[in-house]
């Protein structure tokens, strides 16, 4: 125990060096995108778990999110933000992580982002990639430093690619993720900000639906609303306070994760929310009201699907065995947690 949080530490003092570096390239570079806000979730989950699948794939680390975010810059070059443009994007990011097989949702992130902010530099797609090649770059060179120190004796942690994520059958995620997103744009419209949707609920939204039976988080809907809205207050005020520096984005990171682990909540996309800031031109001081909104409408649409999701298995089992079966099914998705490739680690 002492050990794992030893560990837990050292991760976190790695990704708010790294982003801190991130943020120095950023700034000599003139390249503002390479601190791309998924930066914090990525890296906390790679640097905390070797085993997780995306500590595994540093080649799909790289490819999923520069293809995504070469599709979501084309897109927003030729169409206006709107729900044409939205789905067209979506769908598309959604395509490349299918084709792929690829673990990485933190690419559809990388695929709204041009939209939600009206990025229409090629530059874009390229600053995605040193960020995440930087990654991939780490992770290597752990394997092969792991593959030297390994004794007979040893664990170790070289335990090779992992296998290819496959997408479930659309029938048990489509609808639901369809009407999230139908009705995220029907707030977009009344509230008047494309950050109702916000980049990072994207990848929140992937896990929580089309994941659902291993998403860690799941089921802890107001502990995922509290968190995720604190962070974006954090960056929100780091970033009008001090700009966007190192040391700002370093304090993002370890303020959002003491949240996490004063919450007990293994949720690596709030660091996501917390860095959003540092690429908005001028964050409004309403970003975290738009989170909110978009967080609370997501948690609606995922407490309905997970209303019907029991009540279809109830009624599939029948008999005598509704009584025993309604008692397992309240409990499923705290268990589930456990077997999330890892994630649950991380908080």
């Amino acid at each position: 125990m002492a050990e794992g949080g030893l560990k837990l530490r050292w991760a976190a003092l790695a990704i708010a060096v790294y982003l801190a570096l991130i943020t120095v390239i950023a700034r000599a570079t003139h390249m503002p995108y390479v601190l791309f806000p998924e930066l914090g979730a990525l890296g906390w989950v790679i640097f905390g778990d070797a085993r997780h699948p995306w500590a595994r794939s540093p080649v799909l680390l790289m490819l999923t999110p520069f293809l995504a975010a070469v599709l979501g810059l084309v897109i927003t070059r030729h169409l206006p933000y709107g729900p044409v443009a939205v789905l067209l994007d979506v769908a598309g990011s959604l395509l490349v992580i299918g084709a792929l097989r690829s673990p990485i949702a933190p690419a559809l992130s990388a695929g709204l982002l041009p939209l939600a902010l009206g990025i229409h530099t090629w530059t874009y797609p390229f600053s995605i990639l040193i960020g995440t090649g930087g990654l991939a770059l780490l992770i290597k060179l752990r394997q092969r430093w792991s593959r030297g120190r390994v004794s007979p004796h040893s664990e170790g942690t070289d335990i090779g690619p992992a296998p290819r994520s496959s997408l479930p059958p659309l029938k048990s995620w489509a609808p639901a993720f369809g009407v999230f997103l139908l009705g995220g744009l029907v707030l977009e419209r009344l509230i008047g900000s494309p950050l109702v949707l916000f980049p990072p609920l994207l990848v929140i939204a992937f896990e929580m639906i089309v994941h659902r039976q291993h998403c860690p988080w799941r089921g802890r809907y107001f502990s995922v609303l509290v968190v995720a809205n604190s962070a974006a207050v954090v960056g929100l005020l780091l970033v009008r306070t001090l700009g966007v520096v190192p040391a700002a984005a370093s304090l993002a990171v370890l303020a959002t994760l003491a949240l996490l682990r004063l919450a007990r909540l293994p949720f690596p996309p709030a660091l996501g929310l917390a860095l959003l800031p540092f690429v908005i031109l001028q964050p409004p001081l309403a970003y975290p009201l738009f989170t909110l909104a978009g967080s609370f409408w997501l948690l609606l649409v995922v407490a309905v699907q997970e209303a019907i999701d029991c009540g279809d298995q109830g009624g599939d089992q029948g008999g005598g065995q509704e009584g025993g079966d309604a008692g397992s099914d309240g409990g499923g998705f705290a268990g589930d947690g456990g077997s999330s490739g890892g994630v649950t680690g991380t908080a």
